[in-house]
């Protein structure tokens, strides 16, 4: 995968950026209270298709500009979804496993990435881990990241799997 599967990658991730603000955020629609994240969950479905080093710079470049839209310090989530990245580089090789293997995956990967969130927020004065709320806040997303895993698996390998030549095509 080259420059132009990292444009794509980039392409979606600005559009999970987008949508997560703005019909997902904080006056949008929350079912329960809560909201997927989707741009965590495209980070990973980005990084199951990308070279190491892009992966991370989607990672990264996709959490500062949830930085950027969003109210925590700059850098909190740019990290966060740098380590979500690197641990999908980590395990994308049992995306063959099935479906139940990625659904635990996704399941896992979401939860690490928010409650790393967690953690630095309350570092960083957020207070985020005093919120009663907040098992609520971790699992929520995860599981709404779990129901939308198929589509954007499905999404991410029409636009960043390159398309394989045979015979019978071009």
């Amino acid at each position: 995968m080259r420059s132009r599967g990292t444009a794509l990658a980039l392409v979606l991730v600005v559009a999970a950026v987008v949508a997560q603000t703005t019909v997902f955020g904080a006056d949008g629609v929350r079912p329960f209270g809560s909201a997927p994240n989707l741009v965590l969950l495209l980070v990973v479905v980005c990084a199951r298709w990308l070279d190491p080093e892009p992966a991370l710079f989607l990672g990264f470049t996709a959490g500062l500009l949830v930085d950027l839209l969003g109210s925590a310090p700059l850098g909190i989530w740019a990290m966060c979804l740098t380590v979500v990245a690197y641990l999908t580089l980590r395990v994308r090789e049992h995306v063959a496993d099935g479906p139940f293997v990625v659904a635990v995956g996704i399941l896992g990967l979401t939860l690490v990435g928010q409650l790393l969130f967690v953690v630095l927020g309350t570092l960083f004065g957020l207070q985020t881990i005093s919120d009663p709320q907040l098992p609520r806040k971790l699992v929520l997303p995860a599981l709404y990241n779990v129901a939308l895993a198929a589509p954007a698996f499905w999404l991410g390998a029409k636009v960043l799997r390159p398309h394989q030549r045979t015979w019978v095509g071009t």
